[in-house]
């Protein structure tokens, strides 16, 4: 087993690997420069050579540090998994499928926590997704690569088909960690492993149960739109038809309000031409009556 690295660089690396990744190249070299200034070259050599991580690396060390649970039941699952792998090479493979099963449910639990996170202020791509659940798959038949993922020190993911440490990473695949090995489960702790993957498994379930009920409310919302989109439509059919119905209408009324002002002027003429009748007509009653009177007056006179 190599040494131990300085508890300097330990302890550095373990805040380093906490911080928000675009600051981790500034902190480290500032943390590197003050080790060497305190005359510790040694410690500031190892601190200096840190690597950044990858975003995706890096998301996974911010699920491992910030959601213990989730990880806690990652690692439990991935050590079911690793534990009922050899137990099948050695002819009982009775409980293979439930590890595996459950193992994939907890890397999507794993997956879920890591999807706010925003390597470098950015949102995790759809690529750098593909590369974390890669990695996440890959601990469960790798140890080491589990206990970096455990530290939350992870610097580099697996390569495609689960490959760890990748070909050219060297001795920079994770931070520098301490000596102590990760006790592996003891066969007495089966039943908790089970039961953490039963739990991992629920978990699972419920996230897919409410993935279900987005798609049947985007369904029924896109149900909703249609309908009120062809509403909107025939409304705006209808629409035209009145408004058609309309400019008709208005039409005829015009007409129509002409020929009632052009009635009212013949009436008005008409009322005009009767009342000179009327007066025609009274005065030749008066002259009527006069003659009248003259011929009375006249017979008389002639008596």
């Amino acid at each position: 087993m190599a040494d131990e690295p300085p508890r300097a660089v330990l302890d550095e690396a373990d805040r380093l690997y906490g911080l928000p990744l675009e600051q981790f190249t500034a902190e480290r070299d500032a943390a590197a420069k003050a080790l060497r200034k305190s005359g510790d070259r040694e410690a500031a050599a190892v601190l200096a050579k840190l690597p950044k991580p990858t975003p995706a690396a890096w998301a996974a060390n911010q699920v491992a540090r910030t959601e213990p649970d989730v990880r806690d039941e990652f690692l439990a699952a991935g050590a079911a998994l690793r534990e009922a792998q050899e137990a099948a090479l050695a002819g009982d493979a009775g409980e293979l499928r439930d590890a595996t099963r459950a193992q994939r449910a907890a890397v999507d639990a794993f997956m879920a926590a890591a999807q706010p996170l925003q390597p470098g202020g950015r949102p995790l791509s759809r690529a750098m997704s593909d590369r974390l659940r890669t990695t996440l798959l890959a601990a469960a038949g790798n140890e080491e690569l589990s206990d970096a993922l455990a530290d939350g020190r992870l610097a580099l993911e697996a390569e495609a088909g689960g490959a760890w440490p990748p070909p050219d990473a060297g001795d920079v695949a994770a931070a520098p960690r301490r000596s102590t090995p990760r006790p592996a489960p003891k066969p007495a702790e089966r039943k908790i492993v089970r039961d953490t993957n039963k739990r991992a498994e629920a978990k699972s379930a419920a996230r897919e149960a409410e993935k279900e009920r987005e798609r049947e409310a985007r369904e029924a919302a896109r149900r909703e739109r249609e309908a009120l989109e062809r509403e909107l439509r025939e409304a705006r059919g209808t629409l035209k038809v009145r408004e058609r119905a309309l400019a008709i209408a208005e039409k005829d009324a015009a007409r129509a309000t002409q020929r009632l002002e052009a009635a009212r002027a013949a009436a008005e003429e008409a009322r005009v031409e009767a009342d000179a009748m009327d007066n025609l007509l009274t005065e030749a009653r008066d002259a009527v009556n006069a003659t009248r009177d003259e011929v009375a007056r006249l017979g008389e006179r002639l008596d």
